[in-house]
Parts: structure tokens; sequence; C-alpha cells
């Protein structure tokens, strides 16, 4: 990433990012202690929204994150 050659990656940018999504969905379940039901197309959790909310804070401004990026 830093020398920004696609050629230096260990794998694909897509699997990282499912890496990643995968990880912060366990850790989310495990916070709220049961399973969770995961949209394959949005990644959004379906019908539980204490969990949906974990995968985002409140920040402080000027630190904010726009709803749409």
């Amino acid at each position: 990433m830093r020398s920004r050659k696609q050629s230096e990656l260990n794998a694909e940018i897509e699997e990282g990012a499912y890496s990643a999504t995968l990880m912060h969905l366990a850790n989310i379940s495990y916070r709220v202690g049961r399973s969770l039901r995961v949209d394959p197309a949005t990644g959004d959790v379906i019908g539980d929204a204490e969990a949906q909310k974990l995968f985002t804070r409140n920040y402080r401004a000027p630190f904010v994150v726009p709803q749409k990026v």
C-alpha cells in the first residue's frame, strides 16, 4: 500500500475488505452476545438495530464522517 503498486500486495483489496468486515462482524456479535444475520449485498445487520449501531460511532467535529462516502 505504501508503494501504491498493486503487484506488491499480498492479496486482492476486495479480499482484505471481506476479511476486515468479517472481523468487525465477529467483534460486534461478541459485544451484543448473539449471532447476527447479515445482508450479503449491503453488509448491513438484519433486524438488529443495536448491532447495526456498533458499525459507527458519534464523532467529534470537525472529525465527522459523512453519511454517504
